[in-house]
């Protein structure tokens, strides 16, 4: 990312009596994600100089603070961090990029397609095409938002609810795509299934995404999908991009 966020950020605000959120955009942008993540990579460094805990979101970092150090030295260091701009520094580091198989076969495929108003067949051209970021981790463990998708893609959540969406199922809202870490309700459109496991307790690293991993998804059949199921990281693979 060469530019700088919108000048008018970013922005602090308090949240309770001992809790701090930095702002980077007032909407879901690639460039605020990007600004958040670098900034809570640099201001995790300063956990233990008044800084208890950090976590990011889409577009915010949340600084749980402590109460018993010098607050105004602790905030006075927090907006000079945010003003420095050397976090900018890390947005430019190799990335890692996954290739993940899925099948495009999930029930709710069409509605979703007639609500970007593309074809099915166009839908999984222009997925398959999209290189999508980690945006953040979240709801369940290793659990990933990918976005984002191209505007037409801004389809809601369902009214009503999907009780029992299956684990490792690619599901669609809102310009972005998740992979469910377990079975689960949701409001979400199951289009696709993968052999992709999120998270596992027994891998030496049991959350597979980072924040601002890059995602691709590849076409495969139902068939390939169920033949994936006892391989590790359900084929997909890793590299490391500059």
């Amino acid at each position: 990312m060469s530019q700088s966020p919108n000048m008018r950020f970013p922005q602090m605000s308090f949240v309770g009596i001992d809790g701090v959120l930095v702002r980077f955009a007032a909407q879901v942008s690639t460039d605020a994600n990007k600004a958040a993540l670098a900034f809570h990579a640099h201001i995790s460094k300063s956990e233990g100089r008044g800084i208890l805990e950090t976590a990011p979101s889409l577009t915010a970092v949340f600084l749980k603070l402590d109460i018993e150090s010098d607050l105004n030295a602790v905030l006075d260091h927090i907006r000079a961090e945010m003003m420095s701009r050397d976090w900018f520094e890390t947005l430019n580091q190799q990335k890692r990029f996954w290739r993940i198989p899925c099948s495009f076969d999930g029930p709710q495929l069409r509605e979703a397609a007639d609500l970007a108003n593309v074809s099915e067949t166009q839908a999984i051209a222009e997925i398959t095409a999209s290189q999508t970021r980690v945006l953040t981790l979240g709801f369940a463990p290793g659990q990933p938002y990918l976005g984002n998708l191209d505007v037409h893609w801004n389809i809601p959540r369902m009214t009503g609810i999907a009780h029992n969406v299956p684990a490792q199922a690619l599901v669609i809202a809102l310009r972005q795509l998740i992979i469910f870490t377990n079975a689960t309700p949701t409001g979400w459109r199951h289009i696709g299934q993968t052999a992709f496991k999120c998270f596992d307790k027994d891998r030496a690293e049991p959350f597979a995404f980072q924040a601002g991993d890059l995602v691709q998804f590849e076409q495969a059949s139902r068939s390939e999908i169920d033949a994936l199921q006892g391989d590790t990281l359900g084929g997909a693979r890793l590299e490391v991009v500059s």
